[in-house]
């Protein structure tokens, strides 16, 4: 993988840090993105000075404005750049009961984890390479296969950009280019609220760290798997609730009211990873 470049969205995320630093560990060259240019900056210098060979650089884009967009596809083709890896990773996520949750938040659940990204991708795709490994991989998670109380609108998108991925790895199935899906489940990033934190210590879901989930995506992208998802018995679930969805609505009906109180308590606004 050396001397190949990936392209970041959601860099300075707890994730994606983490991604950043492990294929600068495995030397890739990153163009890292956020809406932050602060933070893209100071990432930016400081993985310069641990990795003084490799070719870094940085690009804003807020995902929730056109312009931004717009700006980030522009200065990507300014670059002049080969992609190998394109990895969505930028997010938004709410836990709370869908009868509180407002209709904006619904409507920027799927907006920022669905429809923008498709858009950029739709404009990534020119850029990538015409020569193996051309992969574009869409960040999801456990509730893009398993819809959980308290994530109605996060399960909702995340099993739309599954299926669009989906679609799309079938779409290009004869281009040199590969739509991979990448699942974890529950990570210890300030995405997660302290209550979200308890709630998941309190019913025994482990939390992966950001890094173990970096590793894990190094070694998907250098297979030729589609799609992969992070953990156990997390793998399994998802396989019973394709077969026999009821098991697993009977394992989760067992905790329904300790979930439904832990989204009582969870006030804040989505947490994001742009």
């Amino acid at each position: 993988m050396s001397n190949l470049t990936a392209v970041i969205v959601g860099a300075t995320g707890g994730i994606g840090k983490a991604i950043v630093e492990n294929l600068c560990t495995h030397n890739v060259n990153v163009i890292l993105v956020a809406r932050n240019v602060e933070s893209l900056q100071q990432m930016q210098k400081q993985l310069s000075g641990q990795f003084p060979l490799l070719k870094l650089s940085n690009l804003c884009c807020d995902l929730s404005d056109a312009i931004s967009r717009e700006e980030f596809i522009q200065a990507l083709a300014q670059q002049n750049v080969t992609i190998n890896y394109y990895i969505n990773n930028a997010g938004i996520n709410d836990f709370s009961l869908f009868s509180h949750q407002s209709a904006e938040a619904i409507e920027q659940m799927m907006l920022i984890n669905v429809v923008y990204p498709l858009e950029l991708i739709q404009k990534i795709i020119p850029f990538m390479s015409k020569d193996a490994p051309s992969q574009i991989i869409n960040m999801g998670s456990t509730f893009g296969s398993i819809g959980y109380p308290g994530y109605v609108s996060y399960c909702a998108s995340k099993f739309a950009l599954r299926g669009a991925t989906e679609a799309l790895s079938r779409e290009y199935s004869n281009s040199p280019i590969r739509f991979k899906y990448f699942s974890p489940r529950a990570t210890d990033t300030a995405m997660n609220s302290p209550v979200v934190v308890e709630m998941n210590a309190k019913l025994g879901v482990k939390m992966d760290s950001p890094e173990f989930v970096a590793e894990e995506l190094y070694r998907f992208l250098q297979t030729d798997k589609l799609y992969y998802q992070v953990g156990y018995p997390e793998k399994i679930f998802v396989k019973v609730n394709q077969i026999l969805p009821n098991i697993v609505s009977n394992s989760i009906e067992k905790d329904i009211e300790k979930i439904q109180n832990f989204a009582q308590l969870n006030h804040a606004k989505p947490n994001s990873t742009l």
